[in-house]
């Protein structure tokens, strides 16, 4: 792992859902949903990053968005220090970025056979003749974990850890460098995503490829990543090793994720295990400063006012790890600012009395 092959600048991604003629007249802004908004991270040669957060926080659509297989509203992504949103052709770069999706049956046509599907890529690029691209969906199916023989079938007559399968052997049909794996396993049973995950792992190993890894399950990104990055309401609020991430979170919204984690014994701490309280706030209308601070536990009033930038965790070993929380700078005004908790316990009143009225 040495230079970033992927480096994602200020990545935007809004979805407007008004803008018409009238408040273009008026100079109006449309209303937006702010999916991906000035994400940054890289991704270095031959590592896995590990893209973790709740659902609805704007993974899958980052992992879209650099790809180009979605229209960015700003920033930049530098693949390989070329910047993708600029290229006239994308066809080389299609070649070398590929995606697994997170639904092994959607993502499949159903009017198609699985070699179909895996040939298509050879197909679409003119690579080989029809002889070379038989042969090689032959290899890629053994690859994978399946039978040539079954080349002829279609999908639904695969489970769903083959029909992923198919969908990862399609990925690799044009021999690419780095590889999106949205959600990859999140569909299948829990025996099947230590299959899935193996195979990538072994893939990894034997193709030289980069991973962003998308997931919402903490356990399978530990398993199987180098660093992770948290997002949160379409920011990256955290990145780092991920040891040191799991051992010793630098964010309050790391924290939390790693509190919520299901375990048999919930006295494993010494006591029971805390959840995450309060909503995601809309991505319409994301909270002022961090947007964090209004589920936070540590806000205070400076948090709602500013944006905090990404600080260094101050440790020994900690090389690498960042995150974008006033309580990593000593002598930040974070520390002299007053507290939040009283607010946030009056709102979260006033929300119990209010639900409370409305079941009476």
């Amino acid at each position: 792992m040495t230079d970033p092959l992927v480096r994602v600048e200020d990545l935007e991604k809004y979805y407007y859902e008004r803008d018409n003629f009238t408040d273009r007249l008026l100079g109006r802004e449309p209303e937006s949903v702010q999916a991906v908004d000035g994400v940054s991270f890289e991704v270095k040669e031959g590592e896995t990053l590990g893209l973790v957060g709740e659902s609805g926080c704007g993974k899958s659509t980052t992992g879209e968005t650099l790809l180009h297989l979605r229209e960015p509203t700003g920033g930049a992504v530098h693949f390989d220090d070329q910047n993708v949103f600029e290229m006239d052709d994308l066809t080389e770069f299609r070649k070398r970025a590929q995606v697994v999706f997170q639904d092994p049956f959607s993502s499949l046509d159903p009017r198609m056979t699985a070699g179909e599907i895996v040939r298509e890529p050879l197909d679409v690029h003119e690579i080989g003749t029809k002889a070379e691209r038989r042969e090689r969906v032959a290899e890629l199916m053994e690859r994978v974990g399946l039978s040539a023989g079954q080349v002829d079938r279609y999908p639904h007559e695969f489970s769903g850890g083959q029909r992923q399968r198919i969908g990862i052997a399609r990925a690799l049909a044009l021999e690419p460098d780095f590889v999106v794996c949205d959600e990859p396993v999140s569909a299948l049973d829990v025996s099947v995503q230590a299959q899935i995950l193996n195979l990538l792992e072994d893939l990894q190993e034997e193709f030289g490829l980069t991973y962003l890894f998308i997931a919402h399950d903490l356990s399978v990104v530990r398993h199987i990543s180098d660093r992770v990055a948290v997002m949160y309401l379409g920011e990256i609020v955290e990145v780092g090793p991920v040891e040191e991430i799991f051992e010793n979170p630098g964010h309050p919204y790391t924290e939390a994720l790693l509190e919520s984690v299901p375990r048999a014994d919930t006295s494993e701490h010494g006591r029971q295990v805390e959840t995450l309280s309060g909503d995601v706030p809309s991505p319409r209308d994301p909270p002022s400063g961090c947007r964090f601070h209004t589920r936070c536990p540590y806000a205070r009033e400076v948090c709602a006012q500013e944006d905090p930038d990404e600080y260094e965790v101050e440790r020994d070993d900690a090389a690498g790890h960042r995150a974008a929380c006033f309580r990593r700078v000593e002598d930040h005004e974070y520390w002299s600012s007053p507290t939040l908790e009283a607010d946030q316990q009056a709102a979260a009143g006033e929300t119990t009395a209010d639900e409370t009225a409305a079941d009476d």
